[in-house]
């Protein structure tokens, strides 16, 4: 990713301290006293030989304070929290996302052909309960839970090549070394990504304690506590997203005190006394005391908090476009101050067709372009965009945004202009021919082609309101289409049994396609339900013996070759040209069809909040606001966050 591409001006500075360059390294108020008392080490035992310097985005801020969230009762609130308290990987993204930077391993080194990664980690850095974090744990984490089948019966796509795990090892505490059978040469980007986030976040010391293998009788002492199966109890004890289980030890600057039930009524974490980064002054980070997430009662209270000034900064995505209006109102009356956040998403919105459909007719039918094409033709998009989206949006496919270096306009704005003769047309031609009685569009078998459309809850805010749209704008050219919410888990289990006609998801590999490549080619580093126009296809990217998995059509196929040879390229500007092919192929296959392009969206922070940047990218791959290190936000005024 080129530093030109980038329209933001984020400027936190990550720099790796060589040695202790501080007479004394000094430590908030409430630490100081208890190592006075004689409950916590000194200060220079919890700190690693080398903390990791973190230069604030403002000015060195002071230490006390709450930071105040708020998330809403019964939703999926994992991604921000991990965003907020758990970005703390191997490496990390520096805040410009421009490179990757030290974060936990200190150095690293790649193999000409990149199939062998060795980092060199911090040393001395310790877990939340003062243990040391080593090499090791990252080994055992592999071990224990990724090579156990029942634990991961789908081992994580970002940790695979050439479709197999890589070894392993430990040289030593400080050493951790991958092995990969075949060349992956982005191995390094996707260890900043989230996706890694499980990596460091097993402390093999506290949970070898109830694994089968390590210890069979603590295991049956956790089976008989939950009056569960092994393979349940233990993820009730590990799960990377430490907020459901508090006593597991972590990395992160803030420890969950309480977990996060549905009873909870707010969730709170305080300052970890051995956290491993110091500010440019020496002082161990973070500045802030606690961060609670107040747990409400809905989406519209969680704004009416934000713009009366009650939630300090929440990274949240809940709030429609219609929204701004009101919260440059109340920034204008100085209860809050604005942040603006860049998508790294092409699209705010995406429908994808199921091209894998389990009935031979429907599959003929989506499966035709002529068919995609017309449905995307018939969607009147200037009304949609002025109904909902600011002057920043304009008609565009999923497609790599323009300010990436990977910018296509052919695939971003190929049939996005609203014509609804064409479309019909476009059906006949396919042989959806319509009924005389009413006009509306029949299968080559005589049924009625009609569409149900997936829409996942929770789920963006102006969704429901652009699908409404889109199905009088279908209807008009004869094509019935009906939109069911479905809560995550169902919406999930109904894409990876295949029993669905289309589903909604944001349009995903705005800057990053090579990363994010799932919209433009059927492979991810995640879960093939983030891919529903051909989640089988996706299987047998994966693994061609895989349960369900599906060999692609010739084209298809061979666009995931090419893939592939991006994944082994450790040239970079050889892995960019063999991506544009990709994208070419993409745009020849249309797989699914795009809205607009997605507009900066308004966020919001109380004004004594500090440390924050006045914009930012916001995406899954750079987990904003983690690339900025959480620990060195501050307030200015304690008085607003006792």
């Amino acid at each position: 990713m080129r530093a030109t591409q980038l329209i933001l001006l984020v400027t936190v500075a990550i720099v790796t301290a060589p040695s202790r360059g501080w007479a004394v390294f000094t430590e908030a108020p409430e630490l100081h006293a208890q190592v006075v008392a004689g409950k916590l080490p000194p200060l220079e035992q919890r700190l690693p030989i080398a903390p990791l310097i973190v230069t604030p985005v403002e000015k060195p801020g002071t230490y006390g304070g709450t930071w105040r969230m708020a998330i809403v009762a019964g939703e999926d609130n994992s991604p921000l929290l991990s965003r907020c308290l758990a970005y703390e990987q191997l490496v990390r993204w520096n805040p410009n996302w421009t490179r990757v930077v030290p974060n936990l391993a200190i150095s690293w080194t790649i193999n000409a052909d990149a199939t062998v990664y060795r980092f060199q980690l911090r040393q001395g850095v310790r877990w939340s309960d003062g243990q040391p974090f080593t090499a090791h744990d990252i080994v055992a984490w592999i071990d224990d839970v990724v090579r156990d089948p029942e634990l991961t019966p789908s081992p994580p796509g970002w940790l695979l090549a050439g479709g197999r795990l890589p070894e392993c090892t430990a040289p030593d505490d400080t050493t951790v070394e991958f092995r990969f059978a075949v060349p992956n040469a982005i191995f390094l980007e996707l260890l900043a990504s989230m996706n890694a986030n499980e990596l460091t976040r097993y402390p093999a010391h506290h949970l070898r304690k109830v694994h089968r293998r390590h210890n069979p009788a603590g295991a049956a002492e956790l089976m008989r506590q939950t009056g569960r199966s092994w393979i349940d109890s233990f993820r009730t004890v590990f799960t990377p997203w430490t907020w459901r289980n508090p006593s597991c030890p972590t990395l992160d600057a803030w420890i969950i005190t309480n977990a996060y039930t549905p009873e909870a009524t707010a969730v709170v974490a305080a300052r970890n006394p051995y956290y491993w980064k110091v500010d440019t002054l020496g002082r161990q980070l973070p500045y802030l005391d606690r961060v609670r997430f107040e747990v409400v009662t809905d989406r519209a209270e969680l704004f009416r908090r934000e713009l009366a000034g009650e939630v300090d900064y929440n990274r949240a995505n809940y709030f429609s476009y219609a929204s701004t209006p009101a919260i440059l109102e109340a920034e204008k009356e100085g209860r809050i101050r604005t942040v603006r956040a860049v998508s790294s998403n092409s699209n705010p919105i995406a429908i994808f067709l199921n091209l894998n459909h389990a009935d031979p007719v429907m599959r003929a039918a989506l499966g035709d372009k002529r068919v995609r094409i017309a449905l995307s033709k018939a969607i009147n998009r200037p009304a949609i965009i002025q109904q909902l989206y600011s002057a920043e949006a304009m008609p565009w496919q999923i497609a790599p945004r323009p300010e990436s270096p990977f910018r296509n306009r052919r695939l971003g704005e190929q049939f996005t202009t609203y014509a609804p003769e064409q479309s019909k047309a476009e059906l006949e031609a396919a042989g959806l021919h319509a009924r005389e009685s009413d006009g509306m569009r029949l299968l080559r078998d005589g049924r009625l082609f009609k569409l149900t459309i997936l829409v996942p809850r929770p789920s963006d805010p102006d969704w429901p309101a652009i699908m409404d749209r889109v199905k009088s704008d279908w209807r008009a050219i004869g094509v019935e289409m009906e939109w069911t919410f479905l809560m995550r888990g169902e919406f999930n289990e109904q894409i990876t049994q295949n029993r669905h006609d289309g589903a909604i998801a944001n349009g995903s590999g705005g800057f990053a396609p090579i990363l994010e490549p799932e919209c433009f080619v059927p492979a991810t580093f995640e879960y093939e339900t983030r891919m529903p126009y051909g989640a089988r296809w996706a299987r047998w990217f994966s693994n061609p013996q895989a349960p369900g998995a599906e060999k692609p059509p010739a084209m298809v196929e061979k666009q995931m070759a090419l893939y592939r040879q991006v994944m082994a390229e450790p040239n970079r500007e050889s892995r960019a040209a063999l991506m544009t092919q990709v994208l070419e192929i993409a745009a020849d296959e249309f797989y699914a069809i795009g809205l607009c392009l997605d507009p900066v969206r308004v966020e919001v922070r109380t004004p004594g909040f500090r440390n924050f940047p006045a914009s930012h990218f916001d995406s899954w791959l750079y987990p904003d606001p983690g690339p900025f290190n959480p620990c060195q936000f501050s307030l200015e005024s304690l008085s607003v966050a006792k």
